[in-house]
């Protein structure tokens, strides 16, 4: 049986890992630059690290990108796996929204391929994963 939190990181996120990655997943909130609130951070399989990052100011998110990207490639390769996704919910994702931080991210210096960034709704990031929910 297939969780959401597979098929989110399948369907929307492009994932192609294994089956069997999914069956260990973790997940917690961790604090990033220029955030209030701390940000549900999921790793599965010990491969892959996705960031969920609810935006209410688009131009925040362009200011600290690189601050984000920076947390997530540091935790990535610390932890030794092979993906970092920093998925950023906008209650604006249109193409004329999400264009800056688009922008922004494609300029930065650190960026390597294996860093992901994602432009969705904001309810995209709201999705039951069956397992344990720090933001419930």
């Amino acid at each position: 049986m297939t969780s959401a939190l597979e098929r989110f990181a399948r369907e929307t996120l492009g994932c192609n890992c294994a089956p069997a990655v999914f069956q260990q997943v973790a997940e917690d909130l961790v604090p990033l630059p220029g955030l209030a609130a701390p940000v549900r951070r999921i790793a599965i399989g010990g491969r892959l690290l996705i960031y969920l990052i609810p935006i209410t100011a688009p131009p925040l998110a362009v200011a600290r990108i690189g601050d984000w990207a920076a947390a997530g490639l540091a935790e990535r390769d610390r932890q030794g796996m092979n993906r970092v996704r920093l998925v950023l919910g906008l209650a604006d994702a249109t193409p004329a929204a999400t264009a800056p931080i688009a922008s922004a991210f494609a300029q930065l210096p650190v960026r390597d391929e294996r860093l992901h960034l994602h432009l969705l709704p904001a309810a995209a990031l709201h999705y039951e994963c069956g397992t344990r929910n720090p933001t419930a």
